[in-house]
C-alpha cells in the first residue's frame, strides 16, 4: 500500500480547514439551538478567565485550563465570545494540521491516511458533541478536541512510521506534547490512555521517543508551573476529588457495564475484540495486545462523558487499515484476514454513522441557519451579542411537577410513586419544580428581580443549582472559589454575600443534595425575600 503524495495531502488538509471551518464562520455569530445550559456553564468560565480568574484556584472546575484558554485569548484580543468560540476551533486545526499531515504521511497508506486527516480535523471543528440528534451546539467541544488530541497520539506512538520514515526524538516531541495537551484539555484521556502509549514506545524499543516524549511532557508541567504556580496542580486535583466523590455526577450517562455489555453499545465491545483477534493472528502480536489496554481506557473515556458517544470506534478503522495484511498472506478459518481487516472496519464506521454524520453536517446545519429565529444568549452584555440561542428553546418555560405532592385528587399515588419528602429551607416549603427549558429567561426573570429588590451591585451568590451564572446578567460578581457547574461540597460559600434558592431550578436532585449539604453544615441562613421566583437568603455570622 503506497504512502499518500505528502504535498497534496498537506494541501487537502489545509484546504478541508479552510472550507470546513469558513462554514462555522460564515454566520455573523454562533447560533445554537441545543445544550443552552453547557453553554451557560462555558460563557461562565470564559468571562470569569479574561477578567483573570484561574481555573482550580479561583472557581472549581474538573477541565483543564487548555480547554478554554484557546478562546479566552480571542476574547481578550477583542473578539466578541461567539466569535472567539468558532475562531477559536480554526486555530486549533490549524495548529494540529501539521502534527495530523505528519502523522498521516509517516503512519498510514495513501486512502487511510486522508481519511484520518479529514477525521481529526473534523472532530476540532464540529459543532455538535456528535450523538444521532442533530442541531448545532458548543456543548463539551473539550471531549472532541481531547478525542483529535488522542487519535494523533496514538497513530504515533502505535503504529510503526512507514518506509523507514522513523524519526524518534520528533515523534517523542509530539507525542509528549499531546499527551500534556490531554492532561490540561480532560486528565481521563491522559490517565486512560497513558498505559497504552508509553508500552507502545518501550515494546518498540524506542528508547529516545520514550525520552523525548517524557522530556517535552515534564517541560510543559514546568512551563503551566512557572506562569500559574504550585498551586495550580495543587488545585487542579482537588476538583478532581471533588468531581470523583460527588453525588451530582458520578458518572453522565448509563452505567460502566452499560458501556461495556449494554445493547447500544455491545456491538461496538465485539468489534473491539475481534480486532484484537484479527491483529494477533494476522502476525501483529504486539499491536493486538496495545488495543487489549487500550479497550478498557475507551470504554471508560465514553463512561464517563455525556451521551456516551463512542468516538474510539473510529479509531479502529484507522488501526485496522494500517496494519492490514496483503491479501491472501493471512487466512483464518477460510477467511482472508485483509478482508476480515475492511469487513471490521465497515462494520465499525456504520455503527458510528449517525454521529458521524451529525458531526460532519454540523457546520453546514450551522451556516443555514436563519437569524431570525434566535435572540442574544446575553441581553446585558452589549459586546458579546453574537452568541445566540433560538427563541423557543431560550424562552419556553416547560417543568415538570408532581401532581401527587400538590394536588388531592392524586396525593394517594405518592406513596406508591416512592415520592421524597417535601423540601423546606429555614421554614419555607419548596415545591417539587423541575426546568425543562428556558434557561435564558430563568436568568433574565430572576436577576432582574433581584434588582428591583435592591440587591447591591458586586454582591456574590451562593446557588442552590447547577445554573449560577446570574452575574452575566446583572450588575453582581462571580461567586469567588464557586463553581459555575455545582459538582458537590458547598465550594465558595465562605465568599458568598447571599443564598439563593430558585423556586424552579434545573436538575431538582441537586437541589436536595445541597440543602442537605447546607444543614450538615450547619450553615446558620435568615430569609430575606421570598417569592414566585426564589428565596434569597443571608448567611448569620457564625
Amino acid at each position: 500500500m503506497s504512502r499518500p503524495n505528502p504535498y497534496l495531502l498537506i494541501g487537502t488538509l489545509l484546504v478541508f480547514i479552510a472550507g470546513f471551518g469558513g462554514l462555522s464562520v460564515i454566520q455573523s455569530g454562533l447560533y445554537l439551538d441545543t445544550h443552552e445550559g453547557d453553554t451557560y456553564h462555558l460563557l461562565d468560565i470564559l468571562f470569569r478567565m479574561e477578567q483573570g480568574f484561574q481555573p482550580h484556584v479561583d472557581f472549581v472546575t474538573p477541565l483543564g485550563l487548555l480547554s478554554f484558554l484557546p478562546i479566552v485569548l480571542l476574547m481578550q484580543a477583542g473578539l466578541g465570545v461567539g466569535a472567539a468560540i468558532v475562531w477559536s476551533q480554526v486555530a486549533v486545526a490549524l495548529i494540529l494540521w501539521p502534527v495530523a499531515s505528519y502523522a498521516a504521511i509517516s503512519r498510514l497508506p495513501r486512502r487511510t491516511a486522508y481519511a484520518f486527516g479529514l477525521l481529526v480535523l473534523g472532530l476540532v471543528l464540529a459543532l455538535t458533541y456528535g450523538g444521532p440528534a442533530s442541531g448545532a451546539s458548543i456543548s463539551m467541544h473539550y471531549n472532541r478536541w481531547a478525542w483529535a488530541l488522542a487519535f494523533l497520539m496514538l497513530v504515533l506512538a502505535l503504529l510503526p512510521a512507514r518506509n523507514g520514515a522513523s524519526r524518534q526524538v520528533l515523534d517523542g516531541i509530539l507525542i509528549g506534547a499531546l499527551a500534556s495537551s490531554l492532561l490540561l484539555i480532560k486528565v481521563t484521556f491522559f490517565v486512560c490512555l497513558l498505559p497504552a502509549l508509553a508500552a507502545a514506545l518501550l515494546w518498540r524499543g524506542e528508547k529516545r521517543a520514550f525520552i523525548a516524549a517524557l522530556a517535552t511532557g515534564l517541560a510543559a508541567v514546568l512551563l503551566v508551573t512557572v506562569i500559574y504556580g504550585p498551586s495550580h496542580w495543587l488545585a487542579y486535583l482537588a476538583d478532581l476529588r471533588t468531581v470523583a466523590s460527588s453525588e451530582v455526577r458520578p458518572f453522565v450517562g448509563v452505567p460502566f457495564n452499560q458501556i461495556v455489555a449494554g445493547p447500544p453499545f455491545l456491538g461496538g465491545t465485539l468489534l473491539g475484540i475481534l480486532s484484537v483477534f484479527l491483529l494477533r493472528q494476522a502476525g501483529q502480536e504486539r499491536a493486538g495486545t496495545l488495543l487489549i489496554l487500550l479497550l478498557p481506557g475507551f470504554f471508560y473515556i465514553t463512561y464517563q462523558n455525556f451521551g456516551n458517544d463512542p468516538k474510539w470506534l473510529l479509531f479502529l478503522p484507522i488501526m485496522l487499515m494500517a496494519l492490514r495484511p496483503e491479501p491472501g498472506t493471512c487466512r483464518v478459518a477460510g477467511v482472508d484476514l485483509s478482508d476480515g481487516a475492511a469487513w471490521i472496519s465497515a462494520a465499525a464506521l456504520a455503527l458510528f454513522f449517525p454521529s458521524l454524520a451529525n458531526l460532519a453536517l454540523s457546520p453546514v446545519n450551522h451556516a443555514a441557519i436563519q437569524s431570525a429565529e434566535f435572540l442574544p444568549m446575553l441581553p446585558n452584555r452589549p459586546e458579546d451579542q453574537d452568541i445566540l440561542i433560538r427563541v423557543d428553546r431560550a424562552n419556553t418555560m416547560t417543568a415538570e411537577i408532581h401532581l401527587d405532592a400538590t394536588s388531592p385528587v392524586w396525593a394517594k399515588y405518592s406513596e406508591d410513586a416512592n415520592r421524597e419528602p417535601p423540601l423546606s429551607l429555614a421554614g419555607i416549603d419548596l415545591p417539587h419544580c423541575e426546568l425543562l427549558a428556558g434557561s435564558r429567561a430563568y436568568f433574565v426573570e430572576i436577576t432582574q428581580d433581584l434588582e428591583r429588590a435592591g440587591i447591591p451591585e458586586g454582591s456574590q451568590f451562593f446557588t442552590t443549582g447547577i445554573l449560577s451564572a446570574f452575574w452575566l446578567f446583572g450588575p453582581y460578581a462571580p461567586l469567588q472559589g464557586g463553581a459555575p457547574w455545582y459538582y458537590g461540597n458547598l465550594s465558595g460559600i465562605e465568599n458568598a454575600d447571599y443564598v439563593l434558592v430558585p423556586k424552579c431550578g434545573y436538575v431538582s436532585r441537586v437541589l436536595r443534595i445541597m440543602l442537605s449539604d447546607l444543614e450538615a453544615a450547619g450553615v446558620e441562613l435568615s430569609v430575606l425575600r421570598d417569592n414566585e421566583l426564589y428565596v434569597l437568603l443571608t448567611i448569620d455570622a457564625q
